[in-house]
């Protein structure tokens, strides 16, 4: 039964592919553009038969629609100077139209109005094109596809290949280059998503889903993902138009920005002086356009943060303008710049963690502290931080009113900003510390102030400076820490280095604050370094500081903001157990070096990476025993990889 209909299959595709040779042979208009014709014919092969029956859950081969295929390759005439120089359509796309009008009346068949599809007009996201149209002969439906030279060129052999059929014009005249508007949109999203997965989520489905396809008032049609809103598509067409929108209109009636696109409607955009609202997030469904959402109200987060920190610095450097020239170990006299602390980048190198003025802005404007304000302008200048600190208490010196009310307000425009970028919901590191979460759900890591730590009477609880952790034990954010520093007059004004609660610096440093008899600095017992080089230098006598790392919403950190920690994994050997398991590393941090070593039996891998804080860390070390053949994932206490 199945020869006889492939006997049947193969009649109707000679009979069809040599009545449809003979009309475009015979076709004037076709004998005058185009060089070449070329007619292609093929039937299923038995297993693509069985195949599409298993798929279409049918038995019966006359259910099978593309059993019998024509294929018309067209290549057009080149174009001449004239037209070269007039920028004239393509000549090959409306012959493929002409042919098209052809094949739908050719005789003794009849055409499928419901099989059109116009695939030149509106390409596929992978930039296919081409028509298809069906055609019935004596019961039997023949699939014909039309195409040029080039558009066959990309759908057998992928886009790269049809770099060759684009003009030199083109390339050089920017905008749509290459006709590849995928290929623009997969560039946007490289340099807008930060997170992988995000990356790979927007291929999948703002590319490879189903799209809706809407018209701009001058003709230009915008393929988006099906479900797009309004505010989709004016990011769309531009970014400008989207951040400048304030209203639209739907085949010239007015919509909500929730509206949700249907194919055909005409999209007018109404821009002027609007600005992106909060509930925008809500409102818009492509990653991309989140991304760009997400950076504006982070941009101005950064904007009201700054101003505040400015308004802050400001008065804090006109009140102590004296003191900062008199206490300073800086060459004198010394530039204070108090009405233009742009002027403060000359001061900022190898002083403190900030590269430019506007992101010491920033910190200050997120930090709620004034301890913090203090320490910094004391690393600036120079002066001990004692002497800020006895200046204001002496003085009850205040920030006034007004100074006051101008933050408040600022800070609230940051908070409004960074709630609107958290909609959101992207769930990288990065959300966390530009909307001042510090990556730790609000919650203040401190350092638990039991006996087992033998703190002196009289320690102050102080805050963690980033900038002077402890090499040996690589704390990160919302460690349990304990802080060092010289006892003394040799510590004042000294900042605290941060330890990891178990360091062996400040156990030592513990213990001589809780014992009267020296301890030796070959004591073997509380020396967990041995035989490794260790970078902290203690002070010859140094006194334990009650440490906790800064509030959520003082702890001022940056979007460069990392910590280093060192993970070390223990697994049975295996094919591509060092690919699994740095893809895993790298999809929740950033790698900075590997080290490895295998026996018969185990393998033995280390990670030294950047991480925002501790939960991110442990987030890396989840994924890590979910890993195959993984038996043991430990943080090691400083790190073997940086030696």
């Amino acid at each position: 039964e199945l020869r006889k209909h492939q006997t049947k299959f193969r009649d109707t595709l000679d009979k069809s592919k040599e009545i449809l040779q003979q009309t475009l042979e015979s076709d004037p208009t076709l004998r005058d553009q185009a060089t070449k014709i070329e007619v292609m014919g093929r039937t299923k092969e038995l297993y693509s038969l069985w195949h599409k029956m298993e798929t279409k859950e049918t038995k019966d081969l006359d259910h099978i629609a593309d059993v019998v295929a024509l294929r018309v390759i067209l290549t057009p005439n080149p174009p001449s100077e004239e037209e070269m120089e007039k920028n004239v359509a393509d000549r090959g796309v409306w012959l493929c139209y002409h042919v098209l009008g052809l094949v739908q009346h050719l005789p003794g068949f009849q055409p499928v109005p419901t099989r059109v599809k116009d695939y030149i007009s509106f390409p596929k996201p992978n930039g296919y094109q081409s028509l298809h149209t069906a055609l019935n002969l004596n019961g039997q439906v023949v699939e014909v596809q039309i195409r040029t030279a080039a558009m066959h060129q990309v759908a057998e052999y992928g886009m790269a290949s049809h770099w060759a059929y684009t003009d030199s014009k083109k390339r050089t005249d920017g905008g749509d280059v290459y006709n590849t508007p995928w290929l623009s949109s997969i560039k946007e999203w490289q340099d807008d998503v930060v997170c992988s997965r995000d990356f790979v989520d927007c291929v999948r489905q703002e590319l490879l889903g189903k799209r809706v396809f809407v018209f701009l008032r001058n003709g230009k049609i915008l393929n988006l993902a099906r479900g797009a809103t309004v505010i989709d598509a004016a990011f769309q067409i531009h970014s400008e138009v989207g951040l400048a929108m304030h209203g639209a209109e739907i085949n010239g009636k007015p919509v909500p920005f929730a509206y949700e696109l249907q194919n055909g409607d005409v999209v007018s955009i109404l821009t002027g002086k609007g600005t992106p609202q909060i509930d925008w997030m809500r409102y818009a469904k492509s990653r991309s356009t989140r991304s760009k959402l997400r950076a504006y109200f982070r941009e101005k987060q950064k904007e009201s943060l700054r101003e505040a920190g400015k308004i802050l610095l400001h008065d804090f450097l006109q009140m102590h303008r004296e003191l900062i020239q008199e206490a300073s170990y800086l060459p004198q006299p010394i530039d204070i710049p108090v009405d233009d602390l742009q002027r403060m980048n000359n001061y900022l190198p190898g002083r403190t963690r900030y590269k430019e003025v506007d992101q010491l802005l920033v910190a200050i404007g997120k930090s709620h502290n004034r301890s913090f304000l203090r320490g910094i302008v004391s690393k600036i200048f120079k002066v001990p931080l004692s002497r800020f600190t006895e200046a204001e208490e002496s003085k009850h010196a205040s920030i006034l009113e007004s100074v006051t009310s101008a933050v408040l307000r600022s800070r609230s425009i940051a908070r409004d900003a960074a709630a609107a970028a958290k909609e959101a919901k992207l769930g990288s590191a990065i959300d966390a510390a530009t909307n001042g979460e510090g990556g730790i759900n609000g919650d203040a890591y401190t350092m638990p102030l039991n006996g087992d730590m033998n703190y002196s009477p009289g320690i102050s609880l102080e805050v963690a400076d980033p900038d002077h952790l402890c090499e040996d034990c690589l704390p990160i954010f919302g460690d349990d820490i304990v802080g060092t520093r010289p006892a003394g007059d040799a510590g004042i004004g000294i900042t605290a280095t941060v330890h990891r609660r178990g360091c062996p610096h400040a156990e030592r440093a513990l213990l001589r604050s809780s014992s009267a008899a020296p301890i030796s600095s070959d004591d073997k017992t509380s020396n967990r370094f041995t035989n490794r080089q260790v970078n902290y230098k203690p002070h010859e006598a140094e006194v334990p500081v009650a440490l906790k790392w800064p509030e959520a919403d003082e702890s001022h950190q940056d979007d460069d903001d990392f910590y280093l920690a060192e993970v070390v994994l223990v697994a049975a050997d295996r094919k591509l157990l060092l690919a699994d398991c740095s893809e895993a590393v790298s999809r929740c941090s950033e790698i900075v070096r590997t080290g490895s070593t295998t026996t018969n039996e185990h393998a033995i891998l280390e990670f030294l990476v950047q991480v925002k804080n501790v939960d991110e860390l442990q987030t890396l070390m989840d994924e890590l025993r979910e890993i195959d053949s993984v038996m043991s994932v430990e943080r090691r206490l400083g790190s073997e990889l940086r030696r």
